[in-house]
């Protein structure tokens, strides 16, 4: 192990944590600080977690970020105040534990008393991680148990559900709430579908407890949510975390609770036994619609979804015809938004076209993928001018604390007043501290790299060749992995077109991004859903040919997530994302 010099803080705590064993990110901060000062280590940076649950690494920024400078060797040790804070999950530890060693990183625990630089640290590490595992799953498994009992006596787990306002996790019933649930229920029973029932309540300026509109999936929930008729359920879905709405348990809770119900057992029996005798499969058509959730409704910003129109002509035959509609107004109705409908050939034919258009101009793609590099490189100064000026002001709040607390050891003011400037300062640090992690961040997910646009255009090419000779439903997976998002225009008196059409490339996660996802659709021998044939899976231990011809792009974000805006493919000096927009 090399010779520490510099450490990285990192810190972390839940809201649970903090409220109830006082595990305060300041109280870290200060102890971990003081700690590298008596060894005489530099602190390179500090990475703060905070309100955040030590469950999973995904999702923490702070750590994600930390990660990201363990790669860049900025120090020699990662110091934290308990291994807990690390990570509550084994695995996940034992995968940090893992880029420590590669990168001959220490990881240092205070209260512990261990770091990694010897075997003895490492096995004690590997037996903390397990016990801080075991621990959390114990705690689950405990309010598990408790919640379980409590729904098999008929009680409220508490939570939000429309129609009841939980109180002391009893639910009171909302009158005026569950006068919408009665109306539901009542439309219901008279045959009214799903989506009309939706678009009624919506137009009536009825609206969620988050006051958003009802849609046909929150409609389906309230129907099929056994509350209403005085029931409690729970264990309807097992091991959420992983199989989601998928999981569901054949045997559920199901028993009498302890609150008032709003629907009639009569009126609850007629309801279910609509809606286990309807069919929910939605009408297919022979043809896939490419463009789903990527084209963007030009009111509201949602994806739009299929929809198929059924024309009978005078002769008695019948023809469909092929849109795309807001899904906003196909679940909620007109009061969430218009249905901005789009023929689908004309936006699926036009994308293609405009791709190909694209890769036809060599010399002007390339200027613009060149004016990316450009943007790229000089998007980081406001980050890092930002961020400088915060470190000042953090070394000056600092400095501040210092002079209050001499100034209370030799009782210059009185005690309140110096606690309140020393409250009035530590807000202002703690605040600060955040906006740092948060530049930090965003500065470390800028991309500098630059792109070459030769790679680039070679994989285009590849794209519209294998588009050509491909099935429809292998065309739609093509152009969903490259394809960001598709907004449409409707020009005065005219029919709506497609105005814009935004790619998105990502090499940074070899073998997981959407990117290296369309890489391997169209190098490797697929059947005609698009499927990967079991003779040519790719091996982890050696990238094949096809992959290697794109390494100097490897690590790339494309376009960067920088704060900038658009490029116009058709305009030149605008920056930033890969974009073709029609002419006005």
């Amino acid at each position: 192990m090399n010779e520490i010099k510099k450490v990285a803080i990192y810190c972390r705590v839940s809201t649970e944590e903090q409220a109830s064993e006082g595990y305060s990110i300041d109280a870290q901060l200060d102890t971990l600080r003081q700690y590298a000062k008596l060894y005489g280590w530099d602190v390179s940076d500090e990475y703060i977690d905070e309100g955040i649950s030590g469950k999973s690494i995904k999702g923490r920024p702070a750590m994600q970020r930390l990660v990201s400078d363990i790669e860049k060797n900025k120090f020699q040790a990662v110091l934290v105040w308990k291994i807990s804070r690390l990570s509550r999950n084994m695995l996940d530890t034992l995968v940090l534990l893992d880029k420590f060693e590669e990168y001959n990183v220490k990881f240092i625990s205070y209260s512990e008393n261990f770091d990694t630089g010897s075997p003895i640290g490492r096995l004690v590490l590997q037996l903390m991680a397990s016990i801080a595992e075991m621990e959390r799953n114990t705690l689950s498994e405990n309010v598990k148990l408790g919640m379980k009992q409590r729904a098999l006596q008929g009680e409220w787990n508490g939570g939000i559900v429309f129609g009841y306002d939980s109180i002391e996790k009893e639910l009171i019933i909302n009158q005026k709430e569950s006068n919408v649930i009665q109306l539901i229920f009542d439309q219901y029973a008279k045959g009214k579908g799903l989506k009309a029932i939706a678009n009624y309540v919506n137009k009536q300026g009825y609206r969620t407890k988050k006051d958003r509109y009802f849609s046909i999936n929150g409609i389906a929930t309230i129907l099929d949510n056994p509350i209403y008729n005085g029931k409690i359920s729970w264990l309807k879905v097992e091991n959420w975390d992983t199989k989601r709405r998928k999981g569901k348990n054949p045997n559920p809770i199901l028993v009498e609770g302890k609150h008032e119900a709003i629907i009639s057992d009569e009126l609850w029996n007629i309801v279910q036994t609509r809606r286990k005798s309807k069919s929910f499969k939605q009408r297919q058509s022979n043809e896939p619609f490419l463009l789903s959730s990527i084209l963007r409704c030009p009111d509201c910003g949602q994806g739009m979804v299929p929809s198929i129109t059924t024309y009978t002509r005078k002769d008695g035959t019948k023809r469909k015809h092929r849109y795309y509609v807001c899904s906003d107004f196909h679940n909620k109705g007109s009061s969430a938004c218009r249905a901005n409908s789009i023929k689908a050939y004309n936006a699926e034919s036009t994308t293609i076209e405009k791709i190909q258009e694209l890769i036809n101009n060599k010399e002007e793609f390339a200027l613009k993928i060149n004016s990316l590099n450009n943007n790229s490189v000089n998007s980081t100064k406001e980050i890092q001018s930002e961020l400088k000026n915060v470190d000042i002001r953090i070394i000056e709040l600092k400095e501040l604390q210092d002079k209050y607390f001499e100034a209370y050891e030799q009782n210059l003011f009185p005690v309140d007043i110096l606690q309140e400037r020393l409250k009035d300062v530590s807000e202002e640090k703690s605040t600060l501290e955040q906006r740092k992690n948060e530049l930090s961040t965003k500065l470390s997910s800028i991309d500098t790299k630059v792109i070459q646009p030769d790679l680039l255009h070679v994989l285009l090419r590849k794209f519209t060749e294998t588009y050509e000779r491909s099935s429809r439903n292998k065309q739609k997976q093509l152009l969903q992995l490259l394809i960001e998002s598709i907004s449409i225009f409707q020009p005065k008196d005219k029919t709506r077109v497609v105005d814009t059409i935004e790619l998105d490339f990502d090499f940074t996660e070899v073998n997981i991004s959407k990117t290296f996802a369309l890489i391997h659709l169209l190098y490797l021998e697929t059947d005609e859903e698009g499927v990967i044939l079991p003779q040519t899976t790719v091996s982890n231990d050696k990238l094949p040919p096809y992959l290697e011809q794109f390494l100097p792009l490897f690590m790339v974000r494309f376009p960067p997530n920088n704060p900038k805006p658009t490029i116009n493919l058709l305009q030149q000096n605008q920056p930033h994302n890969l974009m073709w927009k029609r002419h006005l």
